[in-house]
């Protein structure tokens, strides 16, 4: 009977245990987990329609730039964290370095960020601004915008929240296009797409949405292209 006693209340215990537990776990804070992409150092890409010789250019950081080959290639060694550090915003402002309006979240407050979404490009034929950015053609009326955005942290944070980035696509018949950021971000710099599902009825009526996050072919070579080019690819 002793032994029963003991069993029983041993099991009671044991369930306590487990309650409290659970109870610590959900109750507190959870540390901000970084992306498992690596951070890079440099980018790579070609320009789309490039002639003769020049230069593409991070705007606002005018020491950071590159000569571009021939046939329109380069590599672009990222600014470290000195060269950086003047330009940053806080994590909450992100979106305005990205063409967007609205604010996230931020797991770490104190964290600041640098977003390089455009180049400063120019060549024999004058001087541009340039994304990496690729416009496709998914169905008769139905197009897909990816786009590839270099995030910079001086910490480890999550973003997260929904902001509007219209302005991207600079299309009239997309007045609003909300994104929904999913970003973990390392100390550094960060590879981060941005992708984008548009489509139109039969009235002609166009609609999009998409979601950034974490990119996982952070060694891809990039093609930047001009606004005016990705509208060209995507043309309903």
């Amino acid at each position: 009977m002793m032994n029963s006693v003991a069993r029983i209340q041993g099991m009671k215990w044991g369930l306590l245990g487990g309650v409290a537990l659970t109870l610590v776990a959900c109750g507190g804070t959870p540390t901000p987990q970084a992306s498992d992409q690596r951070t890079v150092q440099t980018v790579s890409g070609k320009v789309s329609g490039w002639t003769g010789q020049g230069r593409v250019t991070v705007p606002g950081l005018p020491g950071v730039s590159s000569s571009v080959d021939a046939d329109g290639s380069f590599v672009l060694t990222l600014p470290g964290d000195a060269e950086v550090a003047g330009q940053t915003v806080r994590a909450t402002d992100v979106a305005e370095r990205l063409s967007c309006s609205g604010s996230v979240q931020s797991s770490d407050s104190e964290a600041r960020v640098f977003a390089l979404l455009f180049l400063d490009t120019q060549d024999s034929a004058g001087t541009r601004q340039t994304s990496a950015v690729t416009g496709s053609v998914s169905g008769p009326l139905s197009r897909r915008v990816d786009v590839r955005v270099w995030v910079y942290s001086d910490s480890v944070t999550q973003l997260r929240g929904t902001v509007d980035c219209a302005k991207i696509l600079s299309v009239p018949q997309i007045s609003k296009l909300p994104v929904t950021v999913a970003v973990n971000a390392r100390p550094g710099w960060n590879v981060v797409e941005l992708n984008i599902e548009a489509s139109a009825n039969v009235l002609t009526q166009v609609s999009a949405s998409g979601s950034m996050v974490n990119s996982t072919a952070v060694n891809a070579q990039n093609t930047f292209r001009t606004i005016e080019e990705l509208q060209a690819q995507i043309a309903f």
